[in-house]
């Protein structure tokens, strides 16, 4: 079982490598370039994680993830928070906003799997085995 991922990030290459990374890694992946397009797919597919650019033309990442954790069938989704613009403090920042994990880049592609990994349940992980009770148990959506 794979992991429905929504990647959000308006500088399209960095939105084609994520979704290529967690795509290998066994993923399910959809993306979206605004924060508006990002919490309408949100909506619509339910993701089981959502790894959100910081700095998007319409909306922050901030103000995207507010908008998430309104939704009660989004509040519970972990959010990873990514920036090119990682200065002291910023981690801090974002996980004191509520996003559940921070990620500077560039991103790793060494280390982005199992720092996805972390925030999802292990049936859901790259290379996690399903069983009928804890498949069951897992799943979001």
């Amino acid at each position: 079982m794979s992991a429905r991922i929504l990647a959000v990030d308006d500088v399209l290459h960095n939105l084609e490598l994520m979704t290529y990374l967690l795509h290998a890694a066994g993923h399910q992946v959809v993306g979206a370039t605004t924060g508006s397009e990002a919490l309408l797919i949100a909506a619509d597919r339910r993701p089981d994680l959502v790894v959100l650019d910081l700095q998007l033309p319409d909306m922050d990442g901030y103000e995207v993830l507010a908008r998430l954790r309104e939704q009660p069938q989004l509040e519970q989704v972990p959010v990873i928070a990514v920036t090119a613009y990682a200065m002291v403090g910023d981690r801090d920042a974002a996980l004191a906003a509520g996003f559940d994990g921070y990620l500077a880049k560039p991103i790793d592609p060494v280390t982005l799997s199992a720092a996805i990994d972390a925030y999802l349940p292990v049936e859901l992980r790259e290379g996690g085995q399903v069983s009928g009770a804890g498949a069951a148990a897992g799943g979001r959506g």
